[in-house]
């Protein structure tokens, strides 16, 4: 595994760890049964910011196992 995919995972580790901090956090600064926007939008930049990662980085697989299926799909025969 190359350095950026464990480096990708180690984050998504991370924020696995501490997702149910966040919420708990979350709910222990509602305002009257409100939730702080500022909270809210902070994770969910983390969460976008990752799950971005997360997509790109498959993309990037997909291509290059696209790729190496054409290179390794036989050469057309020639007619006679």
């Amino acid at each position: 595994m190359i350095r950026r995919d464990r480096e990708l995972l180690a984050r998504l580790s991370t924020v696995n760890t501490h997702l149910g901090e966040a919420v708990v956090e979350l709910l222990h600064r509602q305002d009257g049964g409100r939730l702080p926007a500022d909270g809210l939008r902070l994770l969910g930049h983390h969460l976008q910011d990752l799950t971005v990662d997360l997509i790109e980085r498959a993309d990037e697989l997909d291509a290059i196992d696209a790729a190496d299926t054409i290179h390794a799909a036989p050469a057309p025969r020639s007619l006679p």
